[in-house]
């Protein structure tokens, strides 16, 4: 089964007023949409903590959009440290058949990296997405550009 597993910070969301204020961050209805429209089980997995990632998308009213949040509280290493996909691979197994294909959006490249050496699909969130490197699958320069490419393929 096809599983999609996003990033939170500068992934999902951006910060364009600078570091994070939770009272900027609103309701979204396109990404809304589109993460709807995407019918397999969503993911996130950030290093920031639990608590930030539940706040950030209860402002954004998409907390109920994902099956699970994966923080750098809940897991015994932050990306991109093998350890921590290991993890993540194993716990979604859990309550996901063991079959499962990963489709992993992030901003970092080095968190996309060790991703693509675990065997997942890679897809970059970055406004220089044009110079994606050799283990990136796909780059977009937003991700409602990226969700729109898997919700029509």
């Amino acid at each position: 089964m096809k599983v999609f597993i996003f990033d939170l910070d500068d992934t999902i969301i951006y910060y364009p007023f600078g570091e994070v204020n939770y009272d900027k961050i609103s309701f979204d209805n396109n990404l809304f949409k589109l993460l709807n429209d995407l019918n397999y089980p969503k993911i996130i997995y950030t290093n920031g903590t639990y608590g930030h990632a539940e706040d950030v998308l209860n402002n954004m009213k998409l907390i109920n959009s994902f099956n699970k949040i994966y923080a750098r509280d809940t897991m015994p290493a932050m990306k991109p440290h093998v350890e921590s996909y290991k993890f993540v691979e194993a716990d979604i197994k859990k309550f996901i058949n063991n079959k499962n294909k990963y489709y992993f959006f992030d901003d970092r490249l080095e968190n996309l990296e060790m991703a693509k050496r675990r065997g997942w699909n890679t897809i970059w969130v970055n406004i220089n997405y044009m110079d994606k490197p050799i283990f990136v699958d796909n780059a977009f320069p937003n991700i409602h550009t990226a969700i729109m490419y898997y919700v029509i393929n």
